[in-house]
Parts: C-alpha cells; structure tokens; sequence
C-alpha cells in the first residue's frame, strides 16, 4: 500500500509528501532510480551542536522606502562557524549548498563543485534573539530585515539615539553589528549654541541716546548657530520642520513645556543628521514657537528678523540663562527691565513741592527709564503709595527737560480727577493742569494745547472721541486703568487710537478677575506684545486659570513683570500702622430667614432650568439676578423688589450696625461705611437721621464732591456713607481710621481698594476693617470665592503657583445656592 508519508524503499519517514520521491539516502535514491549514484553526489555533511552567532548588518534604507521604513533597517543573519543565513520558522535540520570554492572555514571541501550541508539549527537560540530585536522595538519580515515601524516622528529619533551611542542597545543584546561604511560620520555633534542678534537702523528722532545704542533699533535680525568640529553653522534654516512639530504637539493648551529629548537630530540636504543639545536651545525653541503660532506661519532664510518689540518680549521671555552675541544695549537694557541691573539715576525735579520716598524715586527713575528707551509699562504699586505723586514728578522732568512740548493726558474715573487736580496744584504748581468735564468743556477745550496736563474721564473718550484723536499727546496716563480691562469697550478702542508718543497705566490691580484684563491693559500699552487675544487665550489663559499651569504662568510673568512696577505697603512702607480686620457674623431673625429660603428655593430651580437648557455661560443673567437677590435679602428685605419682602422691617445686620456705629462714633473713631447698594445707603440714612447721627454721603449722583470730601476730612462730621462703585478709588481719606463694609462683594480687590482710602501713606493710626456678614448665607460663601481670585492675582506678583480651578464653575454656584446654615 502506498504510503505518501514512508520511504517506498527503506520504509523511512519521509520529509516531503509530494511528488512521491525517495527519502535522501543514497542506497534509496539509488534503488529508486534504478541507477547508481553519480560519483561527485556525495552524502551532505552534517553540522550539529553549534551555538550560532547573531550579526546585524546595519545600513540606511533606500530614499524611496524612508519615509515608511525609518532612516535605517538591520539585516539579521546567524552565523554557525562561519556558515550565515536566515530561515524564518522551526525548518530543522536545513539542506544548505553551497560552491566549495568559498567555503565556510571550519568546513573543509575536498574537491571544487557544490557543497551541501546539512545544518542542524539552534532555534531557541535564534528565537530568542528575535525576540530580543522585537523588545527593543523592531519588526521583521521573512528576509531577515528588521526595522522600526513609523508610527510617530519619536520613533524615527530611536534609530538617531542608536547611532548617536554607536548602537549601544543592540550590542547589549548581544548581537555582532556591522555598521554600512556610509554611517561614518552620519551624525554630527554640536558643541555649544551661539546667538547673534544683528541691529538695523536707529531711531534717527531720539537725541537722548548715545550714537551707538542699538536697542533703538526698528528692527533685529536673529541668527542661532552651534559649533561643528570647530566650526559655526547656522542652523535657523533647519528648524521650522522642528518648531511645527512642537507646534502640533503643544497644540493641547495644557502641553505648555516643550517635551524634548536630550539632544534633537536636525537632517541635513546631504542625509546626515545633525546633533543639537536642547537645554541651551529649550527657551529659544519656546520664543520662536510663540513667534511662529502669532506670525500664522514658519520662517524661511539664514536670519529670522524681529521687530524691536518682538526682540524685547523675546528677551524678557528667555529670562537668566539665555545669552546672545551683539545687540549689547538691547541686553543690558532688558536685564535692566528685570531688575538684573541699575537704572540710571534721575534726580527728582526742584519744582516738586514733596520730598520723594525711597520707593517713589525709584518709581521715577522707572517710568524716566520707559520714556528713553520708547517702552510702556504699568505702575502697579498698591493703592495708597502714591501713584499719582509718582506720574506727576515723572512729567514734571519732562516738562523741565524741554520734552513736554505737547500735553500730557490723564483719563481718569470722576471720582479721582478731583483729587488729581488737588494734588497737581499741591505738588506741582508749575505745570498748568486743565480739567475738561461737564458742559463748560467745550470753551475749555479751546486752549487745550496751552496746557501741560489735560486730565478727563473715561465717560468722555466716546462722546469727545473726536477731540482726543485729533489732539497729538506727549504721554497718555490711564488712571484706574482697570477701567479698560474689557478690550471690546469703546473706551478701551479709543485709548487704544490716541496719538501720543509714550503710554503708562496705574492700577493696584491690574487684575481683578482672570488674566484677559492684563492683556487688555498690554494691548493699549504695545499692541501685539501679549500676542492676539485668541492666541493669549490659548496659551496663557486656559492652561492657568482651567489647569493651573505653574510652566505657564511662570513663562507669562517672566514676559510681563519688566514691564510692570509693584511694591506692596508691607514692603516699602513701614511706617504705615496695620490694618485689623475683622468678620463680624450675624444671624437673620425667622422672618428675614424664611423670606431668604423661600427665593433660593425659587431662584436655584430656576438656575437649574438656565443651566440645562441654555448651559452656564449663557445663562449669567438669570445667575446674576438670583445671587442678587440673595445678597439683598442679607443685607435688608426691603431691598428685594417683591410684595411680600416690603412687608418685612426687621434687618439683623442694620440693627447690629446701629449698634456698633453710636458706640464707635462716642469714642472718636472717623468712619468709612461702604455699601454696593445706594438704596441700601438710603435706608441707613433714615435710622441715622432717627439717632441725630450726622453724616455725608458720596454716591454717583452727588453733586460738589469736593465740599462733601471737605466735610469729612476737616472733621466736621464723623461719618462718611460711599457707595462703592463711585468712591471706591481716588479718594484720600486718612483722617479715618476705620472701614465697615456693610456687604461684601465677589471680587476681594474692589474691596481692598474701598479699604486703602483710609489705609494709605498719610495714615498714623491703625485702620480697623469690619466686614458685617450675615451667618450661614451666600455671604459667608463668597469669602471663599474671594480667596481663589486674590490666589490668581497674587501668582502674577509673586512666585506662587496658580490655583487649580477656574474662576466660577457650577460648582461655586452651588456651594453659593446651598440651604441657610448648610
């Protein structure tokens, strides 16, 4: 019986079922034929027992095949006693031929012809050093080529890492390389990185520099080098396919450091890679990538050029450790910015009728030192150090100086421009100062250029947009400048179009809320510094204030803070006596609490509804009117517009404020009440009047500002009712000692502006800050509110790291909902 399997001859396992051939014995084969064997066909020799020797071959792949291949492939071959090849699979033993005129060396051929072996294979040998090159990531195919495969551009960067440490991994696995003699010298090393910013042109206008300073220049032309054997190449052509690649990686906000390797390999026109270390290039790689996402595009040629502004927020950004060739005054003048270096002295002018601080001399020298180099800043020091003095010493110098051959224009809120007036003629007799405001401003204006300092409120800047625009200015001074903290604001665009040769902005909170108003303040002072509004938001805004990026917000600061001057009171001014504050709580009586219950109960389901159907940011105004009438019902139902809250007059915190403020008033304190609500202040009045209790009062309707200031600060009454939006800033009233705020607001810095009308320079008694609270309402829940806002002010100020919340979430709305007493 025919059996395909068996030797018909020998009755042997066969290897082969098909065609029906003998086994591979000779006296088989022979019987088979029928005729004897040839003499040169000899038995094969066999080889067993041999450990095999696994060699890579490594070589760069063909040009067309790189991109899906990766720059190079190894070719594995096992080599047994000299004898190499590669057979996919558990094939053992394995019939191999080959000319007996080349033979391996440890097999010995007796006669020139064909030599068949009979190889006796280790595969677990074998097998394990495939498996070896698929741990370190390699894939291969039936011929014994492994490669990696290209699923990311990290992995092309493995094959440069192997090379760079020649192959360091795969000759820890163990395996013989030999290296394609085209790899010589494939990768070469950068030694250090060299900078050079080259200046062009000047400022052919300015007489107050030395001839040869470049950081006037209009424009600078960037170059980044490193040293290759020796020798400096530039290597800014190379980079764009770098920087769009760190472009779509950060292209998740919250991705703010650049993730680089130690070295990164450049290709060059010829094949070969070069090395570059990345600590030196990181902050440069970080500048351009900004440059490049707010430009829309890449950069071509051997030079990148910068504009000047773009060359100072470059400098600013890079911060110690960055260093350039040329541009010498550019870089003196930004350590200068940074603090890293003296300013020059400036001596205060001998018109000023005041003897300048330590801290106000050096405010002097700092908005001096903005003017000669054409820079802007913001003069952020805390409320009550004496801004103002500062500005009017500064254009004092200007006016003595011969510079001040335009005016100089203060925008300032209605409040403050009164005392701007005071303290211009109190301090600085001898500029003209002009005040345009009311209806008599058009006959004014008539001799506006005869002034030295026009000073106007921001109300005006639409109605008389004509006016300012036509109108060139010297300086533009924007008081309270968080008045513009909303760039989409037609005074904001306004200020923005005015011509003038310099620009400064004065606030003690350059930022009340989130980091949007800083970039409208820096859009005002030099457009394009902070980069556009959507591309601010992008990088700055949603990495801090959603993620609490600590990268972030120390990349921001360091671009911002040489442009901004802030001392705080506990720094500089340690003759000021402290404030004390204080929480005083108090409990609602029943009718107050279930009036308070009944609208949360009714306002959070209408909340809930808003927040369903239209989500959180579309529903702020049913928000807004829900968390007022909250707060009204705290500090008085009478407040609330409904039937049923009029029938109630019973207040537990204006029954606790008239019994705090007889006793306050009987030991000669001077009191600053605050209220957000004028109604409010109303109904204070009225319990006033009851206990002959005398007072002013100062709201947006006050008519004479100045008598009812007057009043108060020459003592002649003891009690001074502001609302908080008209006096909450540019009133100096040290002759108080103590500040109640009869409810508290969202953000804590309105707050702390209220406070420092008393607690300011001037003040010798300690300032006592009361804040009534009514207990267990959304009151007591704002407090918290008010901390993670001061947290993300502070950051920018300091080196603390931002908070990890946003600013208002569904959560915060709420905790603000909650029960009374929850």
């Amino acid at each position: 019986v025919y059996r395909p399997n068996i030797c018909r001859c020998c009755s042997r396992p066969r290897r082969f079922r098909a065609p029906p051939l003998p086994c591979t014995k000779p006296h088989c084969y022979g019987a088979w034929r029928g005729l004897p064997l040839p003499s040169v066909l000899k038995p094969p020799q066999v080889l067993q027992g041999i450990m095999p020797t696994a060699r890579l071959q490594i070589a760069p792949v063909p040009a067309h095949e790189a991109a899906r291949l990766g720059p190079l492939r190894a070719t594995l071959r096992f080599d047994y006693n000299g004898l190499r090849h590669y057979t996919r699979g558990d094939t053992n033993p394995v019939l191999i031929e080959q000319e007996s005129r080349s033979p391996s060396e440890r097999v010995e051929v007796a006669a020139p012809g064909m030599q068949r072996l009979l190889l006796y294979r280790d595969l677990a040998a074998e097998r394990a050093a495939t498996n070896s090159l698929h741990v370190l990531g390699l894939s291969g195919d039936a011929t014994g080529q492994f490669h990696l495969p290209v699923a990311s551009a990290a992995q092309q960067q493995i094959w440069l890492q192997w090379a760079d440490t020649d192959f360091a991994p795969l000759r820890e696995a163990g395996f013989v390389l030999e290296i394609d003699s085209r790899l010589v010298n494939w990768i070469s090393r950068a030694d250090a990185l060299k900078v050079q910013l080259t200046p062009h042109g000047g400022d052919p206008h300015d007489n107050d520099l030395a001839g040869d300073d470049d950081s006037r220049s209009p424009w600078f032309d960037l170059s980044l080098g490193m040293d290759f054997n020796g020798q400096r190449h530039n290597i800014l052509p190379l980079l764009p396919a770098l920087l769009a690649r760190l472009s779509a990686q950060s292209a998740d906000a919250t991705a703010s450091t650049l993730q680089l390797p130690p070295y990164v390999y450049l290709k060059q026109d010829n094949g070969n890679y070069l090395r570059l270390p990345t600590d030196p290039l990181r902050p440069w790689m970080q500048a351009l990538l900004d440059l490049v996402g707010e430009r829309g595009g890449s950069f071509d040629g051997d030079t990148l050029r910068l504009s000047r502004l773009e060359a100072l927020r470059v400098g600013a950004s890079l911060g110690e450790g960055a260093h350039w060739q040329g541009a010498d005054s550019l870089r003196h003048m930004v350590r200068q910015l940074a603090g890293r270096n003296a300013l020059p002295e400036v001596a205060a002018p001998p018109g000023l009728l005041a003897a300048l601080r330590p801290y106000q001399q050096q405010g002097l020298e700092w908005l001096q030192f903005l003017r000669a180099n054409g820079l802007c800043g913001i003069l952020a020091d805390d409320m009550g150090l004496g801004k103002t003095l500062q500005t009017l010493a500064h254009i004092l110098v200007e006016k003595q100086a011969g510079r001040l051959d335009r005016p100089a224009l203060v925008i300032a809120p209605v409040s403050v421009m009164g005392n701007w007036r005071r303290e211009a003629g109190r301090f600085t007799p001898e500029l003209s100062a002009l005040v345009l405001h009311g209806k008599q401003r058009h006959e004014a204006a008539a001799g506006l250029a005869r002034h030295d300092l026009v000073i106007a409120p921001y109300s005006l800047l639409q109605r008389d947009r004509d006016r300012w625009l036509t109108q060139a200015w010297h300086l533009v001074v924007l008081d309270e400048a968080q008045n513009i903290k909303n760039a989409n604001t037609h005074a904001a665009r306004i200020a923005g179009e005015l011509n003038t040769r310099h620009r400064l902005c004065l606030s003690g909170t350059p930022m009340e809320n989130h980091l949007g108003e800083l970039w409208s303040l820096f859009h005002f002072l030099m457009p394009g510094f902070l980069g556009s509004q959507a591309r601010f938001k992008e990088l700055f805004r949603t990495p801090i204030e959603k993620h609490g990026d600590s990268e972030r917000l120390n990349q921001l600061r360091r671009r911002i803070t040489p442009f901004m001057l802030r001392r705080a009171k506990r720094e500089v001014a340690t003759d000021l006596p402290e404030k004390q504050e204080a929480i005083t709580s108090v409990e609602l009586g029943d009718k107050q609490a279930d009036l308070y219950e009944t609208i949360r109960l009714t306002t959070e389901k209408a909340v809930r509804q808003a927040l369903v159907y239209k989500g959180l940011a579309r529903s702020q105004i049913q928000i807004l009117d829900a968390l007022l009438k909250l707060r009204q019902v705290c500090c008085d139902p009478r407040l609330v517009p409904l039937p049923a809250a009029k029938k109630i007059k019973q207040s537990a915190k204006l029954e606790l404020l008239m019994e705090l403020l007889p006793e306050m008033l009987a030991e000669g304190r001077r009191v600053l009440l605050f209220s957000q609500f004028t109604s409010m202040l109303t109904l204070i009045e009225q319990e006033l009047a009851r206990r002959a209790i005398t007072w002013v009062k100062l709201t947006g309707q006050s008519q004479k500002r100045d008598q009812l200031i007057e009043r108060f600060t020459s003592g002649a009454v003891p009690l001074f009712l502001i609302s908080l939006k008209a006096g909450g800033v540019g009133l100096n009233l040290t002759q108080a000692d103590t500040v109640i705020h009869y409810d508290p607001w969202w953000n804590p810095a309105v707050e702390n502006q209220a406070t420092d009308r008393a607690h300011r320079i001037g003040q010798t008694q300690r300032v006592l800050v009361y804040k009534l609270v009514a207990q267990g309402t959304i009151e007591e829940r704002m407090l918290a509110l008010q901390e993670r806002k001061a947290a993300l002010a502070d950051s920018m100020y300091s080196e603390a790291t931002a908070r990890k919340q946003p600013l208002f979430t569904e959560n915060d709305l709420s905790e603000l909902l909650k029960p009374l007493g929850a």
